[in-house]
């Protein structure tokens, strides 16, 4: 697969060999003329034409910038060069509320957690991961002022976005860091980071999963920080995911998607400062905070969004202790990389320098 460049550049010199030896041979009187290769049809990067020319994405996590890419394809008209001219991009609060709009069809594609496809597979309309924005879950969890140790957890109650989520996960990861189980605790639905954040300087919930990027402005409001959830491995943390019919359906306008999403991420890392600007209008934050959570991004980000199936053995793991029919699901089945080796086969990397490791 990465050795691609290499085998067409010894096919072409095989060639070339062959050429100058039979050079000697009379030329016939009518040459027949060879049907042109898919290679020399097709300039490189060149994508088919999408299906479709409406699409519709669901972030579910719009106040972070690990879900920015796709947005900001958008904004860049990433997706329009590609032939999608009609774009819908909306924010939800959590993966369960995108992933509802994605299955009574008011959403083509969301972006949210491994988890979350997982999940998919057991019910009658599965999605498939498609492409990653990060396999890092970057996430602490903050108690109130008088939560100060590990044991102070237990019993307590922690504020998570949706069931199933990637927050759910970071709470169940941080919970066996400390060496508690999910029984020790109360886990409690309470909406996007915005919200429980709020909830716990409320006092309506006792602990948070909250991003690491906002450790600064929590402790300063006087919360603890109790478990650092990076140390608990690889996690699939933020997809682009569509309903695996429609992905049947739309390959092609699956794989325009994609590629505007992969391209849009790859600008987050040549051009930060000015993405950081354009995230701190969607996620309506203050310029100096987007710059410093656009910035983090460039350490945990995946900026070829080329991911394996690593990224999906922790989040199955976990939610298979609250969902124990998880455990059988075949990852196989909750994700297709098809569509990103197929960007890389069609020179589209090449075409933007994108880094493919």
């Amino acid at each position: 697969m990465f050795g691609l460049s290499k085998i067409l550049a010894t096919v072409t010199a095989v060639g070339l060999v062959a050429a100058a030896c039979g050079g000697t041979a009379a030329p016939s009187a009518a040459p027949a003329t060879a049907a042109p290769s898919a290679a020399a049809t097709q300039a490189q990067g060149q994508l088919p034409k999408p299906e479709l020319t409406k699409i519709r994405i669901g972030i579910s996590a719009p106040s972070e910038p690990v879900q920015f890419a796709e947005k900001l394809a958008d904004v860049l008209g990433y997706y329009k060069e590609l032939g999608i001219t009609d774009v819908t991009v909306t924010g939800f609060e959590g993966d369960g509320k995108a992933l509802q709009a994605l299955v009574s069809g008011q959403l083509d594609m969301f972006v949210g957690g491994a988890s979350t496809a997982l999940n998919t597979q057991l019910t009658d309309t599965p999605v498939k991961v498609v492409a990653m924005n990060s396999v890092i879950n970057t996430d602490g969890l903050y108690c109130k002022a008088a939560i100060k140790t590990k044991e102070d957890v237990r019993g307590k109650s922690i504020a998570i976005s949706t069931f199933g989520g990637t927050s759910h996960g970071s709470a169940l990861i941080a919970i066996g860091l400390i060496n508690l189980t999910p029984k020790d605790v109360v886990i409690k639905e309470v909406g996007g980071e915005g919200t429980r954040i709020a909830a716990l300087r409320g006092g309506s919930v006792d602990c948070i999963v909250a991003g690491l990027d906002n450790d600064k402005v929590l402790k300063d409001a006087g919360l603890n920080l109790i478990v650092d959830v990076t140390k608990g491995g690889q996690w699939g943390r933020s997809g682009l995911m569509a309903r695996t019919d429609f992905i049947q359906k739309n390959p092609n306008t699956v794989l325009n998607v994609t590629a505007g999403t992969v391209r849009a991420q790859n600008y987050i890392f040549t051009n930060n400062a000015d993405a950081a600007t354009k995230f701190a209008e969607w996620a309506q934050q203050k310029p100096e905070a987007a710059a410093n959570a656009v910035k983090a991004f460039l350490d945990y980000g995946l900026r070829s969004m080329i991911f394996t199936e690593e990224a999906f053995k922790a989040p199955q793991q976990v939610l298979a202790t609250v969902n124990p029919p998880v455990a059988t699901v075949d990852l196989k089945k909750a994700y297709d990389l098809s569509f990103l080796l197929k960007l890389k086969d069609l020179g589209f990397y090449a075409k933007y320098n994108i880094p493919t490791q």
